[in-house]
């Protein structure tokens, strides 16, 4: 119980409310489709925690708020970045997920039709 006290301190918490909410404000769910959307929000909550966890102390908690929505905006960006900068590498990465997570589901002939 006290991993869970540590790893979720109010800071963090507000962190990845804060990543929430950026992420939400920036997310076109009509350009990336649903599942991109989800994925997209859980990163910038993820990347808000840990930036804000590594850079900044753990005593003012509407700081890491405040950074959480800068950085849970930022992840659209960089993953669009990296896709513009690099579409080749993108679509690699891009078909090994896919085919993993075909593998991982179970990919059978009967489900196709």
């Amino acid at each position: 119980m006290e991993f869970l006290k540590d790893a979720f301190s109010v800071c963090i918490l507000f962190a990845l409310v804060g990543g929430l909410a950026g992420s939400l404000l920036v997310t076109d769910y009509k350009r990336y489709g649903w599942f991109m959307t989800i994925l997209f929000v859980l990163l910038g909550m993820i990347f808000a925690a840990a930036i804000t966890d590594y850079f900044f102390p753990q005593n003012h908690p509407w700081l890491f708020a405040g950074v959480g929505v800068f950085a849970g905006m930022s992840t659209t960006s960089f993953l669009d970045a990296f896709k513009a900068a690099a579409p080749k590498l993108a679509q690699r990465i891009m078909n090994i997920v896919s085919k993993k997570a075909e593998e991982f589901i179970g990919n059978d002939k009967s489900t196709k039709e």
